[in-house]
């Protein structure tokens, strides 16, 4: 007798597709009827024929091509199960014919030994890939109008978004996570944010991605720059259509809307990778947006420029680099160089207003400085207060009694609305138990009234949790930001010697908010604790000229 093996594939669940028991009952019927003792199935679920990436497939052909089947026939239910690529079925063919094994399609009546049935099987692939094709090509375009008309073509929730089943509305809705996703963004722009940072806070903070799980640069790095959360109004489409994109439903964007962005990636091999901008297919969604415009467009210009800065490794930065800003436009000094010796090529570098160097005398008259002298300077004021332990411990002693008692306030506030809540609850509960014991009208009607009254109290209650629940987060990200930069300070003193030029950098932008120099004073704004009184204004303001270049640094 002959022997053979059946190879099934069920592709993902819908109304006709073929099932597993229907595939292997016709192989049985069709090997009983033609003598074929089938020794071995081989079955995916779940998988589509477009690739040959499927684990029971790969087996199946790893044990031919290693003689652990002595077979005559490899049987399945319909070619297209086996694949639907004219050069994969090719392929597995040539496999199949180097080791004597004949290939059948029970449905399709033939079997690839016999003319006309290698005959047939070409054909058939053939029509089985362009049907293929056929089926991609009208899912794709069906998928680009609903991405132009801004509806969310599915795949992965965002983060700080749910799903909707209602065909009336639309298929996203921000949930309570959005407060985290704005988190993010100000947490990134802030003087010293970071994707590191802001990975480093939100664990801290106990903040959890949608499965539960901390997080990684890779997913905050998606989110920040997502157009998803991005809201669309005239600044944040002119600011996509600047970079090149062409923006869809336009006309629905109301200040609320987000957007929708498709064809963004391309499936290469079981990855992907992301297509040219111009590919890309940007639309004004139908669900509303998280982050305004303003704070989605100053993220991704850091984003770009701290890009442009890697790219360009050779670039030379200076220590306070996105720091220091002029004390009259309040723009960014950029870091520039002269040359004081020709013959010997050495140079003198310097900090020296952008705005000046952009755009002209007409908008600020500019200021340069040189960078040696006012790098010492700041350095030796952050020595001056990282030395000063009695300053640091009041700071740290305000930083308690500013935020810890304002923080176990809010957690009984919010204990007690959960308590009112859970009180409602019940109430409701009652009611409910008291229609189930009598349903008369009068006590339909007069527990109606009551019901709209819990409601009422209830909304109410929810709001003032909301509420309470934002600030409560507020607070212990402050306290979490203050504690940071305080310990920043505490290992100014021992550590900043021993770092490179990049980490004295990164360290700098843990501590400071901002540097404004003007006109030969220096003022230094601390991140984040303007709020403190131990550290008064002018313990940080000093006059730059009395300055002279004998540091350690």
């Amino acid at each position: 007798m002959q022997t053979g093996v059946a190879y099934i594939r069920v592709s993902k669940a819908r109304d006709d597709m073929i099932t597993q028991s229907t595939q292997l009952e016709k192989i049985k019927q069709y090997c009983d009827l033609h003598n074929i003792e089938l020794v071995a199935e081989y079955v995916d679920l779940d998988y589509s024929g477009r690739s040959t990436n499927r684990p029971k497939f790969q087996e199946m052909f790893k044990d031919i091509i290693n003689n652990k089947l002595n077979i005559d026939y490899l049987l399945v239910y319909k070619l297209d199960r086996l694949a639907r690529s004219v050069s994969d079925f090719h392929t597995f063919i040539d496999i199949l014919d180097k080791n004597s094994i004949d290939f059948i399609s029970i449905t399709q009546n033939f079997n690839t030994s016999i003319p006309v049935g290698r005959l047939m099987r070409n054909v058939l692939v053939d029509f089985a890939q362009f049907e293929s094709e056929m089926t991609a090509s009208r899912v794709k375009d069906n998928m680009i109008h609903n991405a132009k008309n801004g509806v969310w073509n599915g795949g992965p929730i965002p983060f700080g978004f749910t799903q909707t089943e209602d065909d009336k509305q639309a298929n996203l809705r921000p949930n309570q996570e959005a407060k985290h996703v704005i988190q993010f963004y100000k947490w990134y722009t802030a003087p010293g944010g970071s994707i590191r940072n802001c990975v480093f806070k939100a664990n801290k903070l106990g903040i959890l991605t949608s499965k539960g799980k901390e997080w990684n640069p890779n997913q905050i790095g998606r989110i920040l720059k997502n157009p998803i959360y991005c809201i669309a109004d005239d600044e944040s489409i002119a600011y996509f259509e600047e970079q090149g994109h062409t923006i869809y439903n336009k006309k629905a964007a109301d200040g609320k809307r987000g957007f929708i962005r498709y064809n963004h990636r391309k499936v290469v091999g079981t990855s992907s990778k992301i297509r040219n901008k111009s590919e890309w297919l940007i639309s004004v969604a139908q669900h509303d947006g998280i982050v305004n415009s303003d704070l989605y467009i100053k993220t991704q210009t850091k984003r770009q420029k701290r890009a442009g800065g890697r790219i360009k490794k050779r670039e030379t930065k200076g220590l306070l680099a996105w720091l220091i800003k002029c004390g009259k436009c309040n723009k960014s000094l950029s870091y520039t160089y002269g040359i004081s010796n020709s013959k010997t090529n050495s140079r003198i570098y310097y900090y020296r207003c952008s705005t000046k160097m952009k755009q002209g005398t007409e908008v600020c008259e500019g200021q340069t400085v040189r960078s040696e002298e006012l790098e010492k300077a700041i350095l030796d004021k952050l020595f001056e207060l990282s030395s000063n332990q009695e300053l640091l411990n009041q700071l740290t002693k305000d930083s308690e009694s500013e935020f810890i008692e304002s923080i176990k306030l809010l957690e009984r506030r919010e204990k007690k609305l959960q308590e009112k809540l859970n009180k409602i609850s019940q109430k409701e509960d009652n009611l409910v138990d008291k229609i189930k014991l009598d349903i008369s009208d009068k006590l339909l009607k007069l527990i109606e009234t009551k019901v709209d009254k819990l409601n009422e109290k209830k909304t109410k209650t929810q709001e003032k949790l909301k509420t309470i629940q934002e600030d409560l987060a507020e607070y212990k990200n402050n306290l979490f930001n203050k504690d940071l930069m305080i310990k920043q300070l505490r290992k100014f003193e021992n550590k900043f010697d021993q770092m490179k030029l990049e980490e004295k950098r990164s360290f700098l932008q843990t501590i400071i908010d901002k540097i404004v120099f003007n006109k030969g004073k220096i003022r230094i704004e601390l991140f984040p604790i303007d709020t403190m009184e131990s550290l008064t204004d002018q313990s940080l303001q000093f006059d730059f000229i009395r300055t002279r270049v004998h540091s350690r640094y």
